[in-house]
C-alpha cells in the first residue's frame, strides 16, 4: 500500500499515531511535512510518500488484509506492490490486443510500480512487471521477480501518446 496526500484510512492513521502528530486518517499537508521529516532523520529518500521502503522502515505492518504474494498454480511467486486505486482503470476489459513492451523502470519492478503511481501520467501501467538484470551488470537481485501493480481484473493505460484511446480502452499490455 502507499500513501500519500489525498488518502485517508486506518493505514493513515497508523502512520500518524507512529509519527506522533494527530491521527485523523487523512494524509494532509502536516502528514506529508512529517514523513518527510522522518524520512530525511532515516536515510531515506524524502518524497513524503509512504512506500514499501518507508513502510519497512518504520517497522509498520500495513492494515491492508491482502497478502504480499501469491503462488501460481504451476509455482510462480507473484509479489503484490498495488497502486492507489485511482491510478489504474476498473475493470473488465475486453482485450483485442496485446502489446509486449519494455519501461522505464530498469531492473527493479516494484521501483517501476511506485514510479507510475507517483507520476502525473494518469493511469500508466501494466498489471505486472517483470523485473531483470541490471543492464550496468551489478545487479540481479530482481531478475525473474514478478510484482502485480492493481488486483486482477483492472486495467492501467500503457501506450503512451500514440493517437488511439480505443487502443487504451481494449488491450493489455505485457512488461
Amino acid at each position: 500500500m502507499i500513501l500519500r496526500i489525498g488518502r485517508t484510512g486506518p493505514e493513515v492513521a497508523q502512520v500518524q499515531e507512529f509519527l506522533g502528530i494527530p491521527a485523523d486518517g487523512v494524509f494532509g499537508t502536516q502528514t506529508y511535512e512529517a514523513v518527510i521529516r522522518w524520512q530525511r532523520s532515516n536515510g531515506l529518500n524524502a518524497d513524503g510518500i509512504v512506500g514499501p521502503r518507508t513502510w519497512e522502515a518504520m517497522d509498520l505492518v500495513s492494515t491492508d488484509d491482502s497478502e504480499k504474494s501469491y503462488v501460481t498454480s504451476n509455482g510462480l511467486t507473484i509479489n503484490k506492490n498495488y497502486m492507489p486505486g485511482h491510478e489504474y482503470c476498473q475493470g473488465p476489459v475486453k482485450p483485442e490486443w496485446v502489446f509486449l513492451h519494455h519501461t522505464a523502470g530498469w531492473n527493479n519492478p516494484f521501483r517501476t510500480i511506485n514510479n507510475w503511481a507517483k507520476d502525473n501520467r494518469g493511469r500508466i501501467a501494466t498489471e505486472f512487471v517483470l523485473g531483470g538484470q541490471s543492464i550496468k551488470g551489478n545487479d540481479d537481485k530482481y531478475d525473474g521477480v514478478v510484482v502485480q501493480a492493481f488486483p486482477q481484473g483492472n486495467w492501467g493505460y500503457h501506450l503512451g501518446k500514440n493517437g488511439s484511446f480505443e487502443m487504451h480502452k481494449k488491450s493489455v499490455g505485457m512488461r
